[in-house]
């Protein structure tokens, strides 16, 4: 009796946990769904992308680019220590050149603004391509997250069911028990199977890291 009770908790718990992993798959594939309709609108929100649109509206409407920078960089821009080498009378190309970043928007971005100084030419539409460039940067790095975050909630569920059914085999059945702990085979069994389950749930881990994106 007692062995029939644990072994329906057990069933119980196990049903519980894959109903409620399979939900939050469910979840997550609407979440997905929902968040690629917004990289539109949060790529049009890059501050770079954001701060290249105001410079090319500048220069169309006949400002020079290096005016524009200087009226459309806001002081909490990285770029804004760039001004004060402006008004000391360095041109617009020497100033950007001693930008040093880690950041890759940014390093682009300088790399757009010097190469429109130095150059010439269209330079609005050359800043208008630029930051439809790093707008598209941002939908696919939305898209990377938004995949990622779907393919590890779907190995956590592959970790963790085997493991759930496993447990609840071993409480429902003393027959089950007797063959994990009292025998060699059984024994290996289940330590090859939950050596194996803790392989490939590190493998998709490793798969999934933004290393191997």
């Amino acid at each position: 009796m007692t062995t029939l009770l644990v072994g329906s908790l057990a069933a119980l718990l196990a049903t519980l946990l894959i109903t409620r992993a399979t939900r939050r798959i469910r979840q997550s594939g609407r979440g997905f769904r929902t968040h690629a309709k917004r990289f539109t609108s949060h790529s049009a929100g890059s501050d770079e992308a954001a701060l290249l649109d105001a410079i090319a509206r500048q220069v169309r409407s006949g400002s020079s680019l290096t005016s524009a920078f200087i009226e459309e960089t806001q002081a909490s821009s990285p770029l804004a220590d760039i001004i004060g080498r402006l008004n000391a009378g360095c041109s617009l190309g020497d100033a950007l050149a001693t930008v040093e970043t880690h950041d890759a928007d940014l390093a682009f971005t300088v790399q757009a603004l010097a190469a429109s100084a130095h150059l010439g030419g269209p330079v609005a539409a050359t800043l208008d391509e630029a930051a439809a460039v790093l707008r598209e940067r941002a939908a696919a790095g939305d898209e990377r997250r938004a995949h990622g975050s779907q393919a590890r909630l779907s190995a956590r569920v592959l970790t963790i069911v085997p493991v759930a059914f496993a447990v609840w085999s071993a409480l429902a059945s003393q027959r089950t028990r007797d063959v994990y702990v009292t025998t060699l085979a059984g024994s290996m069994c289940a330590a090859c199977g939950l050596a194996l389950n803790l392989i490939g749930w590190r493998w998709m881990k490793l798969i999934m890291s933004p290393a191997r994106s």
